[in-house]
């Protein structure tokens, strides 16, 4: 059968293989749904969340213990009322600093919730975010993450500063940080678990 559209388009037909078509056609959907701005940051949270591996913990000589002042530092839950770090280091603290803007934080954040359900209170879970409590609820309310242990802060204690989120901590029950990871990270891991599991027994 004669080709009857353009002659570009009919001389592409003719090299292409149709698996070489399909993969042209999918590279396109992509494209458009990155370039679209409803559609961005979910597709590259979505490829983010592909390549993502589990972290490292530091070394021992790279691990730190937080400050007195730091553990003043106050978060607030959702509703607005303060959470002192102090009053949550009798037990391993997972720190992760996200936002909703951020796309390797999307990413990441339904493996910290998947390690979040495996430990429950066993372990203390901060998911801290700088964003305004209605914008926050908001996109947990969309995501169904209204459980989770959601907080928000006004400012960083200075072991906890940071030029890039999301980024995590783990403290053992002293207050001691043995890890942390800049950039989105692959959570629900038998390493991390592992890890976890360590230091709850001491």
């Amino acid at each position: 059968m004669k080709c009857t559209k353009p002659a570009f388009f009919c001389n592409y037909l003719k090299k292409k293989k149709p698996l070489s078509i399909f993969f042209d056609f999918v590279f396109v959907v992509i494209l458009i749904l990155l370039i679209n701005p409803g559609t961005r940051k979910d597709v590259a949270a979505f490829f983010i969340r592909l390549t993502s591996l589990p972290p490292s913990t530091l070394d021992a000589d790279e691990q730190f213990t937080v400050s007195h002042q730091s553990e003043q530092w106050n978060v607030y839950n959702l509703s607005l009322h303060p959470v002192s770090l102090e009053t949550l280091n009798e037990k391993p603290v997972f720190v992760n600093i996200w936002a909703t803007w951020c796309p390797p934080c999307i990413a990441e954040l339904p493996s910290i919730l998947d390690v979040y359900e495996t430990y429950g209170d066993r372990v203390n879970f901060m998911l801290v975010s700088n964003e305004g409590s209605e914008k926050v609820k908001s996109f947990l309310l969309k995501n169904n993450y209204n459980k989770a242990p959601f907080y928000l802060y006004d400012r960083l204690p200075v072991e906890f500063q940071t030029e890039s989120i999301p980024t995590t901590f783990i403290l053992d029950k002293n207050g001691k940080v043995v890890l942390k990871k800049k950039g989105a990270a692959r959570w629900n891991t038998g390493k991390i678990k592992n890890l976890l599991d360590e230091l709850l027994k001491h």
